[in-house]
């Protein structure tokens, strides 16, 4: 897929070495190739050590020598998926700046996270759509979560009862239905990209937070 922008898209720190980055990899290829029709479960179907070293065209001791087994090079690969998304979204904690909205509020993009899914795009499909991962999916949306909550609370613990923000009933909910729509339009959008017009989502975000800063608001 094309990017319209300058800057090159950013890529995914690369794991310790040039052997882990072979057997994540290898892992990612096979998710994609046992691609699974029947939708998410709560436990992703693994390759074998044997059959993950076959791919990664490495030897069963050198895996034992960076790994304990398949499942913590998928959890490796989850949190180092979720933690780069979290850093890219670090401006959707903050609402309040200068030459924002009618609520001070700032605009807010996602051609960043667009970008760094479009170049890591084989692991977001094994993810999501060939191998849906409960556990990776929840990871996400709980760091989807937190930084909505910031926002939703100007940094603190709690809402502010005073100035321009106001404790929200079904905080909580509101907070599920952000996060579960952004996990869920990012699947769509690996599903079949030619229905989403990605100039367009910014718009599309921002119009979803402006309706999250109107509950806050007075």
């Amino acid at each position: 897929m094309e990017t319209s922008h300058a800057d090159p898209p950013p890529v995914a720190p690369k794991p310790r070495d040039d052997v882990e980055s072979a057997i994540e990899r290898a892992l990612i290829v096979l998710l994609n190739e046992g691609a699974d029709p029947s939708g998410p479960t709560e436990r992703v179907e693994l390759p074998s050590v044997k059959t993950l070293c076959a791919k990664a065209f490495v030897a069963r001791s050198t895996f034992y020598a960076h790994y304990h087994h398949v499942g913590e090079v998928l959890e490796t690969l989850e949190r180092r998926l979720v933690r780069d998304l979290e850093e890219l979204n670090e401006p959707l904690t903050v609402r309040d700046a200068d030459g924002g909205d009618a609520h001070g509020a700032a605009r807010v993009t996602l051609m960043p996270t667009l970008d760094y899914i479009r170049a890591n795009e084989d692991a977001f499909r094994a993810l999501l759509v060939s191998a849906p991962d409960v556990r990776f999916i929840e990871r996400w949306k709980d760091a989807i979560k937190r930084q909505c909550r910031l926002r939703m609370t100007d940094g603190g613990g709690e809402p502010r009862t005073e100035g321009p923000r106001r404790p929200t009933v079904n905080r909580e909910l509101i907070l599920e239905i952000v996060a579960s729509s952004m996990v869920s339009a990012t699947t769509f959008w690996l599903h079949d990209p030619s229905k989403v017009h990605e100039q367009g989502v910014d718009g599309i975000v921002n119009t979803v937070f402006a309706a999250l800063d109107a509950l806050i608001v007075p």
